[in-house]
């Protein structure tokens, strides 16, 4: 009886760290990575990696195709943690073990502030990478001020996104 408990409880966690297991959503990322940069003047530069899965909740790497899909985010925050504005890279890659190459990418940059606005966003791709590359401005009653931000996603010969 222990080994056939131990068995279903050796099972349940394989299949757990095989499949991303999402919510009730259509596309969800999961297996979340975050860094943090801090800024001279307070505000701060947060940066999350996540993995795509589809509604069913299948993680696209444990397929033999050997694909992976991320996203990638940085988040321009204020000291108090609200979001002024972010930019995002989404690729698509196949690994085989040995090299790694970029099959599509997407962007997407977004205001939360009435204060900042989107002047331009474009991405590329690149052997094992997708960058996007976004210039907000920030307006204040008495200046008007463009900030860049890149976000590189990549991913390595054996599927591990960074």
């Amino acid at each position: 009886m222990k080994k056939l408990i131990t068995t279903l409880l050796i099972s349940a966690l394989f299949i757990s760290t095989v499949f991303c297991i999402p919510a009730n959503a259509t596309v969800t990322l999961e297996n979340t990575q975050t860094t943090i940069e801090l800024l001279e003047n307070g505000d701060y530069i947060e940066t999350v990696i996540s993995c795509v899965t589809d509604k069913k909740g299948f993680d696209y790497s444990t397929y033999a195709t050997q694909t992976k899909t991320g996203k990638k985010t940085s988040s321009y925050k204020n000291s108090s943690g609200t979001v002024l504005w972010s930019v995002s890279v989404t690729g698509t890659f196949s690994y085989n073990g040995s090299t790694a190459t970029c099959t599509s990418k997407s962007h997407s940059a977004t205001s939360y502030s009435s204060s900042w606005s989107i002047k331009s966003v474009s991405s590329t791709k690149s052997g094992n990478s997708a960058t996007a590359n976004a210039v907000a401005t920030h307006k204040t009653s008495v200046a008007s001020n463009d900030y860049s931000l890149s976000v590189t996603l990549r991913c390595s010969a054996n599927g591990t996104l960074s």
